[in-house]
């Protein structure tokens, strides 16, 4: 009987390629490898038909489907191809890492700890959101770097654990590397004599164990303990010969096994959680180190290259490079892939390389085809060197019913899930946009972020736009939701009820329905009608009222777009806005600044709303109450002036009333902060108004000009917050106009005014200009 250890680093198509070499020669009786042994029933599907990597297997706990563990595959992952070796020549393959129903009851931990640290030669296979154990930050905070250098390092970084270090740098130092990831990749992924490899990996593996002892996690620990007790229980059973494909790093703990009582005394005692396992596609973005994942790979595009070209001298590398700079418009000739073929092989020999890396690829394109500039680099990254390939998974692996249903709606409406991001812009009024409308409003209600919806082009509300990007915690986003039933309508319907149920507050809930309409679930939204209904029955409170109204009126639009019955909603509108007639101007009494400021921009979006709708019954009843602000006593000045403002927009007042009204509070007997206030209100968002309305500018020009310097210092602060709101182009023509006036270039029209002192008034220019913002030149 033998065994053989086969000391890997995930994702490395070098090491992929030794291992199925290997495994070729040696014809094992039994594979042991790392990985689950809950997801062993799911290894024949790696043959399947419709199984195209990358993938992953998902564990998660039913119970709680967030506890959940990701092990990704690519077609050139060591361990990929040592399932599929083993479901093609029917050699029995076991997943001898740790099980899951003990290592996530392990990783359940307070959130606020943080994930494991992991040498860089070997990224687990496993990745979770909770993966480690309690113990795993000391650990890290008392790793070794190396005995000269521990004698070097303060108290203070003891302490903060910044001393990590990967343990492979000390290899890459003495060989002239500049770090572990570089010496693995250029000594192991590029070798391409495969004999002793493994030897070679697991006495180099071996000498930094026993040189950093504390490099080792206490959960490591514990797999090294079942996987020692997985060997054995093979050797029992009188295998041949036994292949164990596993993380480099644990090969030396595999080589020399302590006595059996040491790893049963370790094993004693594990929790246990229920644990189900499915496949899932997977993407070669996520496999990237910027997926934030550990067990990662910078390049997997360029490893895809490697592993399917391991011949290939450059040539197609740097061709498929310069046809996606063609592509840009960019003039990329035959004479520039020569030359940079060249030049990167020039500068591997230079460096004592076997052959180019994609460092060295990478430099001959800045340099051949970029001139010295590296932004060509940026183009490749996304489209090569990381590639956005996405996987696929046979149909009939095991799935909760909310997926698949999910994935049935997605092939019905053909908006599968790809890797890049996407964006489609849907037209309401062709049957199956609106079919896609819903299935990714029902997706986005459920909290599932694949389709995020953005502001469509133009005015219509016909039109929507939206955003796909899939992200494989989708999955278990979905996986979550499934509790709440098997179809997507009947999961987001229960799921909102639940939270309808617990709204108190008119506003939470209207914006709720306004989100909920377009999702189509009529017995939902009748549902959360009656608690809105209830709801605005026992409420007192007009600013949520006035809050509720534009999301009413959307309410209202939508149903009209979308050919439904909101006529409920639409007679709740009316009577909402009877009752703001009724009480509003309550709230409008006696009120400082804030809460008028507060009252003022839900007067705005109300009146754009009722505006939008233009129900002559509720454009009847607004304009009523807007009447009431501008003429009741004791309403704050500033919503009086945009009250004053609405009507004389509407032609509700004639030119001589609003002439009475500025002249009212620009007179001498206000005080100066309600004039400012008034002419805040009345002017916001309305520098057209001054440009255009000449007797206007002489009112407010006259009245900022008669006031003496005391007055216009303490107003200086709120008028030249009025006058900031204006655009730039407005505050330019404003400040045009003011020179033009003081020039005498305005002529009164209709208001006469008091003969002046022209040399005076142009005393007054500066600080206008000042107000407005513009520069004097």
């Amino acid at each position: 009987m033998s065994i053989h250890l086969l000391g890997i680093r995930h994702h490395g198509p070098g090491s992929c390629r030794n291992v199925l070499e290997y495994l070729q020669e040696l014809q094992p009786d039994l594979i042991l490898l790392e990985g689950p042994a809950e997801a062993e029933a799911l290894l024949p599907c790696a043959l399947n038909e419709q199984m195209e990597p990358p993938v992953a297997l998902l564990a998660y706990q039913p119970d709680q489907p967030q506890n959940a563990v990701f092990y990704p595959f690519a077609e050139f992952s060591p361990e990929w191809q040592t399932i599929c070796y083993a479901m093609r020549n029917e050699v029995p393959l076991r997943f001898f890492d740790l099980p899951l129903t003990h290592s996530m009851a392990l990783s359940q931990k307070p959130a606020k700890e943080e994930k494991e640290e992991t040498p860089q030669d070997e990224p687990e296979g496993q990745e979770t959101a909770q993966e480690v154990i309690a113990e795993t930050e000391t650990s890290i905070q008392e790793a070794e770097i190396s005995a000269k250098e521990q004698e070097t390092v303060s108290e203070t970084e003891e302490e903060t654990g910044d001393i990590y270090r990967d343990p492979f740098d000390y290899l890459a130092e003495a060989a002239g590397y500049t770090d572990g990831e570089c010496w693995w990749e250029t000594t192991i992924e590029h070798r391409k004599d495969s004999a002793d490899v493994f030897l070679a990996v697991q006495e180099a593996v071996t000498a930094l164990r026993e040189e950093l002892p504390k490099h080792t996690s206490p959960r490591d620990l514990l797999r090294e303990a079942w996987m020692r007790k997985m060997i054995r229980a093979a050797q029992k059973e009188n295998f041949e010969r036994i292949a164990v494909v596993c993380g480099a790093w644990h090969v030396p703990a595999l080589e020399n096994m302590p006595k059996v009582k040491e790893d049963n005394e370790l094993l004693k005692g594990l929790a246990k959680v229920k644990v189900e396992c499915t496949w899932i596609p997977w993407t070669y973005d996520r496999l990237s180190f910027r997926s934030g994942y550990g067990a990662g790979i910078e390049s997997p595009g360029w490893y895809h290259y490697l592993w399917h070209h391991p011949e290939d001298d450059g040539t197609l590398w740097i061709s498929q490079a310069a046809s996606l700079f063609r592509k840009k418009n960019m003039d990329i000739s035959v004479a520039h892939v020569i030359e940079t073929v060249r030049l990167a092989q020039v500068t591997a020999a230079l460096r004592n390389l076997p052959a180019p890396s994609l460092a060295e690829f990478n430099e001959a394109i800045t340099t051949v085809m970029g001139f010295g500039d590296d932004i060509l680099l940026q183009i490749i990254k996304e489209e090569l060197i990381i590639s956005d390939r996405l996987g696929r998974v046979p149909d009939n692996v095991p799935k909760v019913p909310l997926l698949v249903d999910v994935e049935k709606v997605q092939k019905r409406l053909r908006v599968p899930f790809t890797a890049e991001i996407k964006e489609l812009t849907l037209d309401l009024r062709k049957p199956n946009d609106l079919e896609r409308s819903i299935f990714f409003h029902r997706l986005y209600l459920l909290e599932i972020d694949w389709a995020i919806p953005g502001s469509s082009d133009g005015k219509g509300t016909f039109k929507e736009k939206w955003t796909l990007y899939h992200k494989p915690e989708q999955i278990i986003s979905i996986i979550e939701k499934a509790i709440w039933g098997n179809t997507l309508e009947e999961a987001t319907q229960k799921y909102l009820l639940k939270q309808t149920g617990e709204i108190r507050h008119i506003p939470e809930l209207t914006h709720l329905l306004d989100r909920v309409i377009p999702a189509n679930l009529p017995d939902l939204v009748d549902a959360m009608t009656v608690q809105l209904d209830r709801l605005s029955a026992a409420s007192t409170d007009i600013i949520e009222m006035m809050e509720a109204v534009p999301d009413l009126v959307s309410i209202v639009r939508y149903g009209n777009v979308r050919n439904l019955d909101f006529s409920k909603v639409g007679n709740m509108l009316h009577a909402m806005i009877a009752r703001i007639l009724a009480g509003g101007v309550l709230v409008c009494i006696n009120i400082d600044e804030e809460a008028a400021a507060d009252i003022l921009n839900k007067l705005v979006s109300t009146d754009y709303a009722v505006s939008t709708l233009n129900d002559p019954e509720l454009n009847t009843m607004w304009l009523e109450f807007i009447r009431q602000v501008r003429t009741s006593v004791n309403v704050h000045p500033l919503l009086s002036g945009y009250a004053t403002r609405l009507l004389n927009d509407k032609g509700d007042i004639s030119p001589e009333e609003a002439q009475n009204t500025l002249s009212y509070y620009s007179s001498v007997g206000n005080a100066p902060a309600d004039m400012a206030y008034w002419f805040e209100g009345f002017l916001r968002s309305s520098g057209a108004i001054l440009l255009l309305d000449d007797n206007l500018w002489n009112l407010v020009n006259n009245w900022v000009c008669g006031q003496d310097k005391e007055t216009f210092m303490e107003l200086l602060p709120i008028l030249k917050r009025t006058f900031s709101e204006f655009t730039p182009p407005e505050r330019r023509k404003l400040g045009e106009k003011a020179k033009a006036s003081g020039a005498g270039g305005i002529q009164t029209q209709t208001v006469t005014v008091s003969a002046h002192n022209e040399a005076e008034a142009a005393k007054v220019i500066p600080l206008i200009r000042q107000l407005l913002g513009i520069e004097t030149k």
